[in-house]
């Protein structure tokens, strides 16, 4: 091989692993499409109830693409939703504020009833997998949780839940996961829309993930008032 080709060829390995670190071997409906996690300096109590100061803080992501039609979810009072991740010593935390009209809770398949889709990829292979797909139903705190997901819980009648994975290494600065997030909305017991955190035309038939990245600006300032309301909390 002569030098041209070998240079051709390094540049070409270049431009392909680039694009799949920063998650943008997608195409363009996820080109620079992402949650950015902040370092929390106190990690906040799983309990369901958004109180913790960390949430404060955090950068909202609105969940307002209906996966259906690919169209923007405009804010009414059928369905509102966000959430929220920060992360501290290996662990991810996520909170979601829902607003539903008519929670369906009592039906006996899942998919019947209003309930939260995750997929969250550590290995950041870009792409769906139902090995990375956790469904939670609403107010409905499961005992057997499938790893990394280690707790759920509900608070305000099923409008708030907090979450959290364990990643170990994983959740380090600069890191990137594959996420996303998505509300299965019914009403009257059938399935209506799926509303999700994605960009503008991102579909439920789409394979790729948008990512998630560990990032870190803790300010000093806050971090005694921080430290103070963990141990406060944790007496309770």
């Amino acid at each position: 091989m002569n030098l041209n080709k070998q240079i051709i060829t390094v540049i070409s390995f270049l431009l392909m692993t680039t694009s799949y670190a920063l998650g943008h071997v997608t195409g363009g409906n996820l080109q620079n499409f992402q949650y950015n996690a902040e370092l929390a300096s106190v990690a906040p109590i799983v309990d369901g109830y958004l109180d913790d100061p960390v949430w404060e803080t955090a950068i909202p992501g609105k969940m307002e693409q209906d996966l259906t039609s690919g169209q923007h979810w405009a804010e009414s009072s059928d369905f509102t939703g966000s959430f929220a991740a920060v992360w501290r010593s290996g662990f991810l935390y996520i909170a979601i504020k829902l607003t539903d009209d008519q929670l369906e809770t009592d039906q006996t398949k899942l998919f019947l009833e209003d309930h939260l889709i995750i997929y969250l990829d550590p290995h950041h292979s870009g792409r769906k997998d139902d090995l990375y797909r956790f469904e939670i139903p609403i107010r409905n705190a499961s005992k057997m949780l499938n790893y990394p997901l280690t707790r759920v819980e509900w608070g305000n009648n099923g409008q708030t839940c907090e979450l959290s994975f364990r990643l170990d290494d994983i959740a380090k600065k600069g890191r990137t996961v594959g996420f996303s997030i998505a509300y299965n909305d019914v009403d009257g017991g059938q399935q209506q829309r799926k509303i999700a955190w994605a960009p503008d035309g991102y579909t439920e038939a789409d394979e790729f993930l948008p990512d998630l990245v560990f990032t870190a600006r803790i300010e000093p300032n806050k971090q005694q008032k921080l430290i103070q309301w963990g141990r406060l909390k944790s007496l309770y």
